[in-house]
């Protein structure tokens, strides 16, 4: 699994505790209702020219890759990326400037009360017109 704007760390006990932090806060949105597939999770570090980059996600295929950078930050930080790339690669969803989790850029993370609402509202909406095609 491989992006060409992370690059991924080697497997490593400092690298599965940075992974382990990303799986636990997917863990939390499914503990508070929010139904996901296995997500692949990988880690690393922003190439040459994408140190802008702290998270990329392969749409609608569950694999995301988080930067070392966006794990370092606090766990609001964190979860915002998480949830954003979540987004991305279960829901297919492209930004929405108009969207606080969503948007492109990220000044200021959501708390987590908030990131579980708006994961929640695209999940349900996923949903419904999962049930529509049906």
């Amino acid at each position: 699994m491989k992006t060409k704007k992370i690059n991924n760390f080697k497997m490593n006990d400092q690298v599965y505790k940075l992974r382990r932090s990303v799986i636990e806060i997917i863990y939390d949105a499914k503990n508070n209702g929010i139904k996901l597939p296995r997500i692949e999770v990988r880690v690393g570090t922003a190439v040459r020219g994408s140190e802008h980059v702290l998270g990329v996600a392969r749409m609608n295929k569950n694999q995301i890759w988080i930067t070392e950078k966006a794990i370092n930050r606090n766990t609001d930080y964190l979860r915002h990326v998480v949830f954003h790339e979540i987004c991305h690669a279960v829901y297919g969803l492209d930004h929405d400037e108009k969207c606080p989790l969503m948007s492109s850029e990220l000044d200021q993370p959501v708390n987590r009360k908030q990131a579980l609402s708006i994961l929640k509202k695209y999940a349900q909406n996923n949903n419904q017109q999962l049930n529509q095609v049906a």
